[in-house]
């Protein structure tokens, strides 16, 4: 990866640094900023299992919503989903992520956690 392509807060997320990105946040980093593969903050950190960070971009008002680019693409649900992460999925749902949003395939969460093989996900 080329680090000019990210924020701080995408770089800190993404390596789940906590107490970075909450100063990050607190200075008023852009929550919603898209790096070059156009995710947020909120789906590196789901995508890598970092529950807390994801927790604190919750508090701090990240779209769970968010799309990589068009309608239809994956949302942070999407990506732990896919990736096995229980732990977040639970986290994002007890926020109330769409757990019926679909992906350009028509796929939802359970369709991609299932297709993945995780399990715990799909209980």
């Amino acid at each position: 990866r080329q680090l000019e392509q990210y924020t701080p807060l995408h770089v800190a997320a993404g390596k789940g640094r906590e107490a970075v990105v909450q100063v990050l946040l607190a200075a008023g980093a852009d929550k919603e900023a898209r790096d070059i593969n156009q995710q947020t903050p909120l789906h590196l950190a789901a995508f890598q299992s970092h529950e807390a960070v994801v927790q604190m971009l919750l508090a701090a008002g990240a779209d769970m919503e968010a799309r990589m680019s068009a309608p239809g693409t994956p949302t942070p649900l999407h990506l732990a989903a896919v990736e096995g992460h229980d732990a977040v999925v639970q986290v994002l749902l007890a926020a109330g992520a769409d757990k019926e949003a679909r992906c350009t395939n028509q796929c939802t969460t359970l369709h991609v956690a299932a297709g993945a093989g995780h399990e715990a996900v799909v209980q």
